[in-house]
């Protein structure tokens, strides 16, 4: 927790600090930019493009599992996107000629970051402080929209990625072979072979660097390296004779040596027809068509506004620099970070009609697969239609699992450039559009549920179109799936409240793309705490503001269950959850790349996880509710629990037979839950009175004015064949 370090300055004292810091980085943005294009001017640029790349943007990946990408001096995709479009600026007679060095490495790295911030604070506008609420919220969500344009690629892990690009748009590859000469999956495959290759290329390059740096003989290391770049006996010799060298250290000869073989870095970024052709088995005619397409020759950008690259880089969408000597592609990658509007704008210059419809229903389709895998195939349908007085609705998946209704709206908008620029109408469009419009149907969905389920007279042909009869449904859930990912937005409701872009009594739902929604379904592989998931999201999105996206939200539910405490509770708190899906990125990214590790889960204690599974293999009425009830419980307590239990167990073993002996745990929750736990515990001797000892603790945890519901376990302790022995939900007489 921390404080506003700016709530003691005067309006004035912050209208002069924003002015300083966007004035020093407005000068900054063009200090930084002069050194990248003399550095791009004066030494090799395709090798400082393909160094740059290569170390700014590898991970190491082991049995361990893949390292994290952070602390590459602050290097990310978007830096090496930048330097790439500064270096299409230049045209080829203009291109530097001196070596790419180590100091002039580390001055790239260094100045790529800088510029990335000083384009990002020189925008600051110290006015903004006079503004209305209104005007700073919508100022809040333009930044955030266009930060996350400028520096965020992912996403859905890359399995998902190739997978769903794919399966979405094989579609067209019969009408794209016959308009352009090649297809979508054409396209696909080739930038996945570029990316394997290049992944393959510099990892056989580390290894061979590893070996160098094993050898402690300088003659041996010398003679090694010449023979790795094609030379021998002599040349090596010839070498170690030059002044200084054979004074040198084994480490600084290595590191000599090390920074020699950088300058042929851009080998493993180079791709040649014949060799992408022979990889992917596409025929090299279509191979050269599409290489050729996602190119640019050197100086193409030469004309194109330095400023406009950070927002709208041409490269996102043409990855590959045609070269005499081949195709240089420094990031195959960045083609599947901008996969869907790259494809997209293909295949809309040719049948954009036809593109809507597949996006919605591959959408559709896909949200149904995901679900079926978690919830029963029986109890899932899709396209219901239903009316409310004259007017007809559809609603794309509504499921069933025991006592809860899950309702999952479907949007498969596309999210225009302007909006991801920043423009506020665009962006109140697409919030309407993907966030609002389908929270909106759902919740009209689900108060006609909850009518129909309570009043058994109400006649509704809908009734006949569901699986299950409504008067055992207890609780409904919705669900919001958009198939692009819009700037993280969809996690973070709560700074739309003063935009006014919200309609009176909106109840948001927890809204997430196709990728993490898929991920969600695999990450939490008990359907009761998918269930309690999208509950708890649904309780926080009222009363909490969050800055983070949904895997973040991932990540703190496995360490929390989403039990906040008293953070909850503090109107003004502003959690910050970011960088808290670093174990699942860790679990899926090594997944992608064939390591297995262990796959993250909640915090679940042994008792309430056996308890889960009997709960589940036994589908007892109203096991769902239960499982929610248990999830309340943060992990902490979870544990202490199960102490408590142990303690108690022992003292049940020595006392059970005196009257009014100590037999149950009574968990009461503060005010702000409705929910309380009694266990109870009993012996053979003593079973006949079981249900009396669970009367009583019901009735204790019942007693509170704000108890509505009490879960009642029951376990013969002297029975270790399950994990309780009676479970039930008991409501108060006042619910």
């Amino acid at each position: 927790m921390f404080d506003n370090p700016f709530d003691h300055l005067t309006d004035d004292q912050r209208k002069d600090l924003i002015r300083g810091i966007s004035e020093t980085h407005k000068k900054g943005f063009y200090e930084s930019l002069n050194i990248i294009q003399d550095l791009l001017k004066t030494h090799d640029p395709i090798n400082l493009l393909a160094i740059i790349s290569g170390y700014g943007l590898s991970v190491g990946a082991g049995d361990a599992g893949v390292q994290s990408n952070e602390g590459h001096a602050l290097i990310t995709q978007s830096h090496a996107e930048m330097l790439q479009a500064l270096f299409l600026q230049i045209p080829k007679h203009d291109w530097g000629t001196n070596p790419v060095t180590p100091n002039v490495v580390q001055k790239g790295f260094d100045t790529l970051a800088e510029l990335g911030r000083a384009f990002s604070f020189s925008h600051m506008d110290s006015g903004r402080l006079d503004a209305s609420a209104k005007d700073k919220a919508i100022d809040s969500i333009q930044f955030l929209v266009r930060s996350n344009t400028q520096t965020v690629r992912n996403w859905g892990y890359y399995s998902q990625v190739f997978n769903i690009s794919t399966e979405l748009y094989s579609y067209f590859d019969e009408i794209l072979l016959d308009k352009l000469g090649f297809s979508a999956t054409n396209i696909i495959e080739t930038f996945n072979s570029m990316l394997r290759t290049m992944e393959n290329s510099l990892t056989e390059r580390h290894v061979i660097l590893s070996k160098l740096k094993a050898i402690k003989k300088p003659k041996e290391l010398i003679l090694k390296y010449h023979e790795l770049i094609g030379q021998g006996q002599e040349e090596a010799d010839q070498f170690y004779k030059v002044n200084g060298i054979s004074k040198l250290s084994i480490k600084s000869l290595f590191l000599m040596l090390w920074g020699h073989y950088d300058l042929r870095m851009s080998d493993s970024f180079y791709f040649t027809v014949e060799a992408v052709s022979s990889k992917t088995g596409i025929d090299s005619e279509i191979t050269k068509l599409v290489l050729d397409y996602f190119s640019y020759s050197p100086g193409d950008l030469e004309t194109h506004k330095t400023e406009f690259l950070f927002l709208d880089n041409p490269v996102w969408n043409k990855p590959i620099i045609k070269d005499e000597k081949a195709y240089f592609c420094p990031m195959p990658q960045l083609f599947f970070s901008f996969v869907l509007s790259s494809l997209d704008e293909l295949i809309e210059k040719i049948d954009k009609d036809k593109l809507h419809d597949r996006r919605a229903n591959y959408l559709e389709e896909k949200i149904e697969e995901i679900v079926k895998r978690r919830f029963p195939e029986a109890l899932t349908v899709s396209c219901v239609k239903w009316r409310v007085a004259e007017r007809q609705f559809e609603t794309d998946l509504i499921t069933f699992i025991d006592s809860h209704a899950i309702i999952i709206e479907a949007k498969a908008h596309k999210i225009s450039k302007s909006a991801l620029r920043g423009a506020p109408d665009r962006i109140k469009r697409h919030i309407k559009e993907i966030l609002v419009e389908p929270s909106v149907q759902s919740k009209r969905l689900e108060n006609r549920l909850n009518e129909l389920r309570l009043d058994a007279t109400i006649s509704d042909e809908l009734r006949d179109k569901l699986p299950v009869d409504l008067s055992g449904i207890h609780k409904v859930l919705r669900v919001s799936v958009s198939l692009e990912d819009f700037a993280s937005l969809q996690a973070n409701f709560s700074r739309f409240v003063d935009t006014e872009w919200l309609p009176e009594d909106f109840y948001p739902c927890p809204t997430m793309n196709l990728a993490d929604f898929e991920t969600l379904f695999d990450f939490l592989e008990h359907p009761v705490q998918i269930i309690h998931y999208l509950q708890r999201r649904t309780e926080l999105e009222r009363h909490v503001s969050f800055l983070g996206d949904e895997l973040d939200f991932m990540g703190l539910y496995e360490m929390t269950l989403f039990n906040l405490g008293s953070m909850q509770s503090e109107n003004r708190t502003e959690i910050i959850i970011t960088e808290m899906s670093a174990p699942l990125d860790k679990y899926y990214r090594s997944r992608d790349e064939g390591i297995i590790i262990e796959k993250p889960r909640p915090k679940i204690s042994k008792l309430f996880n056996d308890i889960f599974r009997k709960l589940e293999e036994r589908s007892t009425p109203q096991w769902t509710e239960i499982g929610v009830l248990l999830n309340m419980f943060s992990p902490n307590d979870q544990l202490k629990l199960a102490s408590a239990v142990e303690v108690l167990k022992k003292g049940v073993n020595r006392t059970w037979q005196m009257e009014g002996h100590k037999n149950a745990i009574i968990y009461v929750p503060p005010d702000a839950s409705e929910y309380a736990l009694a266990y109870v515990l009993f012996k053979n001797g003593n079973a006949h009175r079981r249900y009396e000892f669970i009367e009583n603790a019901a009735a204790s945890g019942l007693e509170p004015a704000h108890v509505k519901s009490c879960l009642v376990i029951a376990k013969n302790i002297d029975q270790d064949d399950r994990p309780y022995h009676y479970i039930s939900l008991c409501k108060s007489s006042d619910d």
